[in-house]
């Protein structure tokens, strides 16, 4: 990926393996070099249209079991380090709870899923009706209850037993740490849900997002598919519940599934469960103009159509699973935020049928200082394992790193994927514009392609010189670009040539100077504001007064009437 300001200025770099991307990106919250992995359409969008870059594919002719094993390889990759940094919140989870105890709090606990509910009643809840429960049913779910309740609350006083796993290589698969807290949350689940087809309670509204609109209303035909639905979740959920078979979120995922189908079957219109925005999050959040919300909610409407009716053609868990992710989808494109892989309804809160105010035994201090011991041991060594460098550990270096240290000769069998390339400082592969250089080159590379960004598909179908390629250099008197609060202000593009790019970067970089000292003047009004974007202006502007190009200007409001056509170009399988 060509450079751009912003995150990765010098570029980037990923791996492509059919419909899903591999691609490393430096969370400075955690200090954790992530390993992002997400759909090829989302990744393309983002940095081919959002963040305006070239994307230069050098593609490798392989077998099936080849691809098949590479997929597979950087799939296990993905989850070791996922597991390492959910060991990480386990253990985080388990030292705040461990030090509520021995403060003499209550052993009440933030479970995801309980958000969605109150403490408060619901005698007109539907779901008793739906369940239809016996009195021998009644009588085994007081039992369970019962019986889970005395096994939780002695183990919960007891020690720990769960083991830290190695964080000295990336490639070792690892256990999920099971901790004491981890058993008191999915015994507390399996409970709750119990309680709730015997007692309901009622939900709690701002949980739940309900759609109001035409575009958003459900059809006769809807509703009875929905009461359909509906039936197949209760056998479902009846069937976890009396065979005890299921995962305690399986079984909550169920009954939140029931509930938010029976709100949609009231309102007559879309109502669907939020999600905590806790997934990692790598590319900047702007807030969108009105005129571009109404754009954006024209296309919604258009999409919603289309899943819905994909949503309503039969029961799938499938399809619920991709229903709820375009539901979770649109509601960050509402309150901007990125929700974590899974099925699992995550929206945070108390057991509604515990007493609150009930306190425990205390904790040993002695082991809470353990559990702290433990948990930053932990994090220090994930983040060594993880870490970042400018240029021995960066979003390409660490690539090739991988791939070299998964198959060292470069070759999986007898068949050559491709001559590793040196992962060595000397080598300057760690630059994204060198690397692509070696692997034009490279013997693994049977072909390249070039996707070209959204300003320059734009360009191309432009035939009046003067427009190409004056009008749309100058910022102010452009059509395809307009300002935004991801760039700086600055006055031309200087991607399109090179021997004029000093001149034009001298007007920039003059640009930029008179901003800044602009921005000196409005501090005291702005906070800055305008004195921190000239000197960014200033600093991308620099490197052009040495023919070096680092800003293409991003479109983060862009709809979908804009994009040519050229960007759907089918690509040969």
């Amino acid at each position: 990926m060509d450079s751009n300001s912003g995150q990765s200025s010098g570029g980037h770099s990923a791996l492509r393996f059919g419909d899903r991307v591999y691609h490393l990106q430096y969370s400075f919250e955690d200090k954790i070099f992530h390993l992002v992995r997400e759909p090829w359409e989302d990744f393309r969008f983002q940095y081919g249209v959002v963040q305006n870059r070239n994307i230069e594919l050098y593609e490798w002719d392989l077998s099936d079991s080849t691809k098949r094993l590479l997929r597979q390889k950087w799939n296990e990759l993905y989850l070791v380090q996922e597991t390492h940094i959910q060991n990480k919140k386990n253990l985080e989870r388990d030292l705040e709870f461990s030090e509520s105890k021995h403060n003499g709090n209550n052993i009440s606990l933030p479970i995801p899923g309980f958000g969605y509910f109150t403490n408060i009643p619901d005698p007109y809840s539907p779901i008793p009706h739906l369940f239809s429960l016996t009195k021998n049913e009644n009588e085994f779910i007081e039992k369970f209850i019962t019986e889970n309740e005395k096994k939780y609350s002695e183990e919960i006083l007891s020690s720990d037993t769960f083991s830290i796993p190695k964080t000295d290589s990336p490639y070792q698969l690892i256990h999920t740490i099971q901790t004491k807290t981890d058993s008191f949350a999915s015994a507390e689940k399996k409970n709750f849900v119990r309680m709730y087809l015997l007692n309901p309670v009622l939900i709690y509204e701002p949980a739940f997002l309900q759609l109001n609109g035409p575009e958003f209303q459900l059809s006769e035909d809807e509703i009875n598919i929905w009461k359909g639905y509906t039936r197949e979740l209760t056998k479902n959920l009846r069937s976890c519940i009396f065979s005890q078979d299921c995962n305690d979120w399986e079984e909550i995922t169920l009954l939140i599934r029931i509930i938010y189908l029976q709100k949609s079957i009231e309102a007559k219109t879309i109502v669907f469960p939020k999600k905590n925005f806790d997934g990692f999050q790598y590319h900047p959040l702007t807030d969108l103009p009105e005129s571009v919300k109404t754009t954006k909610q024209k296309e919604y409407a258009h999409l919603f159509a289309t899943k819905k009716q994909v949503f309503a053609s039969g029961f799938d868990p499938i399809h619920f699973f991709n229903w709820e992710s375009f539901l979770v989808r649109y509601q960050g494109y509402l309150e901007s935020g990125v929700s974590s892989e899974g099925l699992e309804f995550n929206w945070v809160g108390y057991n509604p049928y515990r007493n609150q105010s009930r306190s425990s035994q205390n904790s040993d201090q002695n082991k809470n200082i353990e559990k702290q011991k433990d948990y930053e041991s932990y994090t220090e060594g994930i983040r060594k394992l993880y870490s970042y460098h400018l240029t021995h550990q960066n979003c390409t270096s660490e690539l090739f790193r991988y791939m070299n240290e998964m198959f060292p000769d470069g070759k999986i069998g007898n068949e050559v994927i491709w001559n590793p390339l040196s992962t060595k400082i000397i080598s300057l592969n760690f630059v994204p514009a060198v690397a692509a250089l070696k692997l034009e080159s490279n013997a693994g590379t049977k072909q390249t392609k070039v996707f070209f960004s959204y300003r320059n598909l734009k360009r191309n179908n432009l035939k009046n010189f003067t427009e190409k390629h004056l009008k749309e250099r100058f910022v102010p008197t452009s059509k395809i670009y307009k300002p935004n609060p991801l760039d700086p202000p600055f006055l031309f593009f200087t991607e399109e040539t090179i021997w004029n790019r000093p001149i034009f970067g001298l007007a920039n970089t003059i640009y930029g100077v008179g901003y800044t000292g602009i921005g000196i003047l409005t501090a005291p009004f702005d906070k800055g504001q305008k004195f921190s974007k000239g000197t960014e202006s200033v600093f991308y502007s620099l490197p052009e007064l040495a023919f070096f190009n680092i800003r293409k200007g991003h479109f983060p409001f862009i709809a979908a009437e804009d994009i040519p056509e050229e960007y759907y170009e089918k690509e040969s399988p």
